[in-house]
């Protein structure tokens, strides 16, 4: 086993941080226990990630497969997954749904700004998941009303931090995406419930649950008309990331047990010779042919040396790793119609 102990650019803790701590100044809290009021983490590296070209490939200087890169490398790093997942899900999602709104070129509209090198920083984050929504975007509550909008969100990534937040909603038989801007006052008199909390993997991510009632949202803030093929696309993207983090999060390991070098060194492979050839921003169809993303043999891998029975045991060593159990509604949704269009030469499954 052989592996590369180079500084990468990318290694922002160890690049970017200070003798005592690996975080810049002016982080607020301590980042070991996060607490409700604990909202910078993300917002305090963002210069880092500019500088860094972590946003090159949503302003298109750069291509998907290289954004993949930088990510693996980031997950190296303790801490390193919390921060390239709270980037991730920026780019995937919210510049996905920038990119595929009447505002996709770069500087076209002041919500670029979230990936531009401006003062003051800004954060955008997108509202899916409503109770009982299990995926399924035809569950959806949330509406528009008389330029008012009405429902709840109950998992927004980076929402604790969010300066704007991409909420879909549902009209008949399409689901139009608003930017809303997120109240900072837990008074909000159209505030009927918001919560900042922190999950036991990744904890220094900050996630948001908001039920907003009659809250003021004009026409020109409609964004996109119908949020259901673009969903698929930037869940992919979403699952196409996390690959990158697993790469990442499995490097160390990967120089100490021989299965786990082999199957990391097969996933990087693969992961290289699928995306390098992709030209600008993936399509949903493109990214389709990847399905299933072939992760379970590493997962497995891991597993093993740590003398576990299941994956599912893993989160006992580190919450983190629950990050790659991929049990939503989408992906098996993604699994079984792959399965159904291809044939079994699938020799190695997700």
């Amino acid at each position: 086993m052989k592996e590369t102990n180079d500084p990468s650019p990318y290694h922002l803790f160890s690049k970017w941080g200070e003798s005592d701590s690996i975080y810049p100044k002016g982080f607020l809290g301590n980042p070991e226990v996060p607490h409700p009021t604990n909202t910078k983490f993300y917002r305090s590296w963002k210069p880092f990630l500019y500088s860094s070209g972590f946003y090159d490939f949503i302003l298109g200087k750069e291509s998907y497969y290289e954004f993949q890169r930088k990510l693996s490398s980031l997950a190296e790093e303790k801490f390193g997954v919390s921060l390239a997942l709270s980037c991730m899900v920026e780019v995937n999602v919210a510049g996905g749904i920038l990119k595929a709104s009447k505002f996709h070129e770069p500087g076209s509209h002041f919500l670029w700004n979230a990936f531009l090198e401006q003062d003051p920083i800004l954060i955008l984050a997108a509202g899916v998941s409503e109770p009982g929504f299990d995926g399924k975007l035809k569950k959806l509550q949330s509406s528009v009303k008389d330029d008012k909008l009405t429902g709840i969100k109950s998992f927004i990534t980076n929402g604790g931090e969010a300066d704007f937040i991409f909420w879909v909603t549902k009209i008949e038989e399409n689901y139009p995406v608003y930017f809303v801007s997120n109240p900072k006052a837990f008074d909000h008199p159209n505030i009927r419930e918001k919560k900042i909390f922190h999950t036991d993997f990744t904890p220094q991510v900050s996630h948001l649950r908001i039920e907003l009632n009659e809250f003021p949202v004009a026409p020109e803030n409609l964004l996109v008309h119908n949020y259901g093929e673009l969903g698929m696309e930037l869940r992919l993207k979403e699952l196409c990331s996390l690959v990158s983090l697993l790469i990442g999060k499995t490097k160390s390991l990967s120089v100490l047990h021989e299965g786990i070098y082999l199957e990391r060194k097969l996933l990087v492979d693969w992961q290289k010779q699928f995306l390098e050839n992709f030209k600008g921003n993936p399509t949903k169809e493109l990214l389709l042919e990847g399905v299933p993303f072939p992760i379970s043999p590493l997962i497995q891998e891991v597993t093993n040396h740590f003398g576990l029975k299941s994956p599912e045991d893993l989160k006992s060593i580190d919450p983190d790793w629950q990050l790659f159990l991929w049990e939503d509604h989408l992906t098996k949704y993604l699994l079984q119609k792959k399965k159904r269009n291809t044939p079994n030469e699938l020799n190695r499954k997700s």
